[in-house]
């Protein structure tokens, strides 16, 4: 069954989040061009009979017009769509492998409109279509490096924390330079918006997602590329600076002993003897 996480749109953003939402949208850009806005639809159940038919076909163009139709029925009738919207993320995960730009690009930018609509974070749909932006951040053409990093920029504001955490971090044996790189900075997002306090307290069964957060920036931390020692050692520094006392703990629950070896060598940790002496107690 799909799981729908419903996202409360009266959340007072802090106004750290407000500006991160505008660097955003300043750096990527929010106009999905292969998707425009349209009026609402008259006949969103004629539409939808037809996009179901239009996926039968076997020709791809058919398919374009029925994702391209998928979308525009989600801005305004989610209920409607609800039941179909696993064959919709099928097709997305099979235009995000395609070999064509003009089909990545489109199942890019209906996998960010679908994040901020339908909100469905089934798996393993879910974890394919975050797998495959994530994978096209670092592709050859920008038009598509541009749309996945906005598609995942979606998700993050739109899907719960420990949803889109667990996805990126499956992503972990990818070594391409670009999608360490998006990795941390979504995963610095999502720690904004969670709370940085809420993420080391490991509340609202944010422990696991916490976990993967220190796991991801220790093995980051000393990579050969500079960009990524830096995303990662402010990731950390965020955390670290938020609560030093929470933070130490953390570090002693999730990390192993060689793994905090590394942290207080990155981070300036000179106490972990103390520390490790007061938590280990």
């Amino acid at each position: 069954m799909c799981i729908f996480i419903k996202f409360n749109h009266e959340f007072k953003y802090p106004s750290v989040f407000r500006k991160l939402l505008t660097e955003m949208d300043t750096i990527i850009g929010c106009v999905t061009d292969l998707l425009p806005e349209k009026a609402p639809l008259d006949n969103p159940k004629e539409v939808i009979k037809s996009v179901q038919t239009r996926l039968k076909n076997t020709n791809s163009e058919e398919h374009i017009r029925a994702i391209s139709d998928a979308v525009q029925v989600a801005r305004n009738h989610q209920k409607l769509l609800k039941p179909h919207i696993n064959l919709i993320n099928q097709k997305i995960v099979q235009f995000l492998n395609s070999q064509r730009i003009v089909y990545v690009r489109l199942a890019c930018q209906s996998a960010g409109e679908l994040f901020r609509t339908m909100r469905c974070t089934d798996r393993p749909l879910f974890d394919n279509i975050v797998t495959g932006l994530m994978n096209r951040t670092a592709d050859k053409n920008q038009n598509i490096r541009i749309d996945a990093n906005w598609a995942l920029d979606k998700m993050v504001i739109s899907i719960p924390p420990l949803y889109s955490i667990t996805s990126i971090a499956n992503c972990s044996q990818h070594k391409n330079p670009a999608i360490k790189i998006a990795k941390l900075r979504l995963m610095h997002c999502i720690t904004v918006i969670a709370d940085p306090i809420k993420i080391l307290s490991g509340t609202t069964g944010l422990k696991k997602a916490r976990q993967l957060i220190l796991k991801t920036c220790i093995a980051t931390i000393e990579d050969p590329n500079a960009e990524i020692r830096f995303l990662s050692k402010k990731l950390m520094q965020l955390l670290k600076s938020t609560c030093y006392e929470s933070f130490c703990s953390s570090l002693v629950q999730d990390i192993s002993w060689d793994e905090l070896k590394i942290a207080e060598k990155n981070l300036n940790m000179e106490d972990l003897a103390d520390i490790l002496k007061k938590h280990i107690k």
